[in-house]
């Protein structure tokens, strides 16, 4: 049986009998696709396929500042638990969170010479990057944040008071000027993380991490 089993890209054909299954049968029943359909995948291959690619609702494009804020602040909570932190960011795939993190976040620490494990980069995240990004979300919406739940239509993020004192309204003066509004901008996180990180910033904060 196992031989059987198909690996690689996916055709039209396959992605309309799964398409046309889910529809009739719902979501979860992976393992009975094969049988019932003819394709020649395997249970995991049809979920993911499903989740991060045929979904009707699953959202293309960058990580929005909403999205940056909630990924943040869940990971500073759960780790790499992705598929808890994607059902707070339903349009969202797991993979999709993932990737986000190792090559944005991860990038970053490694600029600074940083384990992104480490207590010195999540005292940065907490200390910084969220703080920053709660003022610039709050200047560019016009509104408070809302409460983060998993049944919210909208992008959900984490409400403020889930926060202490010392986290989201610390006092960052002192880091510099380089961590004003700014960093983060709507057109797309590339942008946003390269302007962020320049030389000057980087050993900026090196400085203030390892002094």
């Amino acid at each position: 049986m196992a031989n059987h089993v198909k690996k690689g890209s996916w055709t039209a054909d396959e992605d309309s009998l799964l398409s046309h299954y889910v529809t009739l049968h719902g979501e979860g029943h992976w393992n009975s696709v094969a049988h019932s359909t003819g394709l020649k995948r395997t249970g995991k291959s049809c979920r993911l396929r499903w989740l991060n690619y045929l979904r009707p609702n699953v959202r293309r494009g960058n990580i929005t500042l909403q999205e940056q804020l909630v990924i943040l602040q869940l990971h500073s909570r759960w780790g790499n638990r992705w598929s808890k932190i994607a059902r707070f960011l339903p349009e969202r795939t797991d993979n999709e969170i993932k990737n986000y993190w190792r090559t944005r976040v991860q990038k970053q620490a490694k600029q600074l010479k940083c384990d992104v494990n480490s207590k010195r980069f999540r005292d940065t995240m907490r200390l910084v990057w969220i703080p920053r990004l709660v003022e610039r979300i709050a200047a560019t919406s016009g509104q408070s944040l809302p409460a983060c739940t998993e049944t919210s239509t909208s992008t959900p993020t984490i409400s403020e008071s889930t926060w202490d004192d010392n986290s989201v309204n610390a006092d960052t003066s002192g880091w510099g000027d380089g961590f004003e509004a700014g960093w983060w901008e709507e057109d797309g996180v590339e942008s946003s993380f390269e302007s962020l990180w320049t030389e000057e910033n980087i050993r900026f904060l090196q400085q203030q991490l390892f002094d």
